[in-house]
């Protein structure tokens, strides 16, 4: 099969591998389309520290190919989207519903081969079927979609909260859309004009740009998901008092956090890492057309494209590129 495979930091082959094969509760996909994500962009420029080679890309719909045995419910040609973080099960965080911090969980496109290659193989228990009439170009949001889903869970704004997404890339306009959706008043911040653009496009009450110091002590809510290394020492001064504030990034480790206003305002912090039981609910939010994912995506890409969308991820003016296999 053709297969994208990272060989080392910031080289991508495109190349001819051997298929894998299901075992036993596993199924093969044709993949068909696959999104590009930041953390495909992390693993690209080697700061995952797995070993390489890899073959990346997590996000994707295609259709079974094959399935191994002891495989119910799914059939060769039926068409599916990946959850692609496998937990072990056995684990007491897994047996106690948190799957999505498993410590021994397999990241795909990470731990094992991805979706940028014609074909995968994936647990059954992590393939859920794309409803006839739900386009591939809208059902692979599926997947970041089930991660804005997983924050709202954490904390679910409520009609007239006063709400800031902190950071208009596409996890903060998936969340914006969420939040618009549940009565919501949205605000929306960004460094970059053209993204700001598309927030109000998508229903933010307002936009904020480089300077936001007029709304300090602002929000009743706030969704951090720029990944800025200093986003949340901004956002716990934007947060009014009591205020709640939901971290889907992973900004930097070690930057100063002022405290005394976490103690003052009595904030609420939380994160929030992937999801947990999501997927079948993302997808019906994508069925009903609730969410506008067309001005998401920027464009397609061959797989032999692939190394020169990784390099250009950064752009500002990049949204969703999508990889045609």
């Amino acid at each position: 099969m053709k297969a994208a495979v990272l060989t080392e930091p910031r080289k991508i082959l495109v190349e001819d591998t051997i298929p894998p094969e299901p075992g036993p509760g596993e199924v093969l996909i044709r993949v068909s389309l696959a999104g590009i994500c930041g953390s495909d962009h992390t693993l690209y420029h080697g700061r995952f520290g797995v070993p390489l080679p890899v073959i990346p890309g997590h996000e994707a719909v295609g259709r079974i190919e094959k399935t191994g045995d002891g495989v119910s419910g799914l059939a060769a040609g039926q068409r599916v989207t990946i959850q692609p973080n496998f937990s072990c099960g056995n684990c007491e965080l897994c047996r106690a519903g948190h799957k999505n911090i498993c410590p021994s969980k397999v990241r795909l496109g990470v731990d094992t081969n991805g979706v940028f290659a014609e074909l995968v193989k994936v647990p059954a228990d992590y393939v859920w079927p794309v409803p006839d009439g739900l386009e591939d170009e809208v059902a692979v949001f599926t997947e970041p979609l089930a991660v804005t889903v997983h924050a709202m869970k954490i904390w679910e704004p409520r009609k007239g909260d006063r709400t800031l997404i902190y950071g208009s890339g596409i996890m903060g306009l998936l969340a914006l859309q969420l939040a618009v959706l549940r009565g919501a008043e949205v605000f929306a911040c960004d460094l970059v004009e053209t993204r700001l653009a598309m927030a109000a496009q998508l229903g933010a009450s307002r936009t904020i740009g480089e300077s936001g110091e007029s709304y300090y002590n602002a929000f009743d809510v706030i969704y951090e998901t720029s990944g800025a290394p200093a986003s949340l020492e901004q956002v716990i001064r934007l947060a009014a008092p009591k205020g709640k504030i939901v971290i889907l990034s992973l900004p930097g480790k070690d930057h100063p956090v002022p405290t005394d206003m976490i103690v003052r305002k009595e904030l609420q912090i939380m994160g929030s890492l992937i999801y947990t039981d999501e997927f079948p609910e993302s997808i019906d939010i994508l069925k009903r057309g609730k969410l506008k994912t067309g001005l998401l995506n920027t464009g397609k890409l061959s797989l032999d494209e692939l190394d020169k969308g990784l390099r250009e991820f950064a752009s500002p003016e990049r949204m969703k590129m999508l990889v045609e296999i």
